[in-house]
């Protein structure tokens, strides 16, 4: 039997330094340029290696940008179910879901490639941008599975007070980056701005919850 040739522990290391120079080039180009500026030879030129190593450690350029944005994503990359669900689930998310949007909104306020990559989904026909929210979705899907028993039968629709707030989220910070203006006279680039923000977040899903538990002791 022919045995498999063992890698040198070094030429793994080299791969993986590699992959790291690529994955960076790719958010460098988006952050500068923006989703328009990605093509394999600049990205091979930013990261200062032959292209073909794209093709040989990602099999072609879109699934190198795939695993740069699937990384980069606060919601697909960041958020833990199984954390979520352990700290939440005794009370019904009533504490992890403002957390999460909190958190959400200080990655994205900072992020810059981040801004780009959301403007790239809602400006292009995109496979991988729709399967990134897709990911998203099955998220929030387990989430909702926590909270649900609290708000069934209540009127109160937390599915549409999160879409509002993870929507308006990435909009004012949007809107702050790109136009530099206020919003409601509420500007998010000061931390007194980003404390206002943070405080209606908290205000809203205190509100929701509070609400939900009401109606469901009638």
């Amino acid at each position: 039997m022919k045995k498999e040739r063992k890698r040198p522990q070094g030429e793994f290391r080299d791969k993986e330094r590699t992959k790291l120079k690529l994955l960076h080039a790719v958010g460098e180009i988006i952050r500068t340029e923006g989703y328009q500026g990605l093509g394999v030879n600049k990205i091979a030129h930013q990261a200062g290696v032959n292209k073909k190593l794209i093709y040989r450690y990602f099999d072609g350029v879109d699934n190198l940008i795939e695993k740069y944005v699937r990384e980069k994503d606060y919601w697909v990359s960041f958020v833990d179910n199984a954390q979520i669900a352990e700290t939440s689930r005794d009370d019904f998310g009533q504490v992890g879901l403002p957390e999460l949007l909190k958190e959400q909104f200080d990655f994205f306020l900072s992020a810059e490639e981040l801004q780009n990559i959301v403007l790239w989904e809602i400006s292009e026909n995109s496979n991988l941008m729709r399967e990134v929210a897709e990911v998203r979705e099955h998220l929030g899907s387990e989430l909702f599975k926590i909270t649900d028993p609290l708000f069934s039968g209540s009127e109160v629709d937390l599915r549409s007070i999160v879409a509002l707030q993870v929507a308006g989220i990435y909009y004012l910070v949007l809107h702050a980056k790109h136009n530099g203006s206020t919003f409601c006279e509420i500007d998010i680039n000061t931390e007194e701005g980003k404390s206002r923000l943070k405080k209606a977040i908290e205000q809203i899903n205190g509100w929701a919850f509070e609400e939900a538990k009401r109606k469901k002791k009638k």
